[in-house]
């Protein structure tokens, strides 16, 4: 019984509490799962096809990385992934890795991070080869108070730049600040 429309331009967060069906609408809205009934669409597209995945970057709610990367490593992976040439890759991966704060820990593996620094690696793939729509799964998840202002910060300067943004969370506060519209799943 879940029904929403996002604008372009706009934060919408998708809030509730654990195990409402935040992370499951998000992952049928990915085509990672299927929907028993009802239609959904992206893009105008009823299917997640290639040409409107390339325009999306994702988040889940516990990311994962290959733990023996380090950053540079694991960046340079995913802009392959999302045809990045290889003469833009590192220059890409060393701005996006200062705007998430991670620079201080470049030369770490990154199975050595911290929860925290696991978001910011896991937003900084997912911001990697901007994308038009950017779907986070509780992003601010294990995040400290100034984590979560950084945040804060680069999700309000996306919408600035024109991207859309959806995320779930359970934190009133975060989409109280940010948000321009909410569904609440119960």
């Amino acid at each position: 019984g879940v029904s929403f429309q996002v604008q372009r331009g706009e934060i919408f967060g998708v809030l509730g509490p654990n195990g409402a069906g935040k992370t499951t609408t998000i992952k049928t809205l990915l085509g990672l799962i299927f929907p028993t009934k009802g239609r959904l669409s992206l893009f105008g597209h009823a299917r997640p096809e290639p040409d409107v995945m390339r325009r999306l970057g994702y988040l889940p709610e516990n990311p994962y990385v290959y733990q023996y990367l380090k950053p540079h490593e694991f960046l340079d992976l995913c802009g392959r992934l999302c045809g990045i040439p290889a003469s833009e890759r590192k220059k890409k991966s060393d701005a996006i890795l200062e705007r998430v704060g991670l620079t201080h820990a470049i030369d770490r593996p990154i199975g050595r991070f911290s929860k925290g620094m696991m978001q910011r690696i896991g937003l900084a793939q997912a911001l990697l080869h901007d994308p038009e729509l950017l779907i986070l799964d509780e992003p601010m998840s294990g995040l400290d108070p100034i984590g979560r202002k950084q945040v804060r910060d680069i999700l309000a300067s996306e919408r600035a730049a024109g991207k859309t943004l959806v995320f779930t969370s359970h934190i009133l506060s975060d989409v109280e600040m940010l948000c321009d519209h909410v569904v609440m799943i119960d």
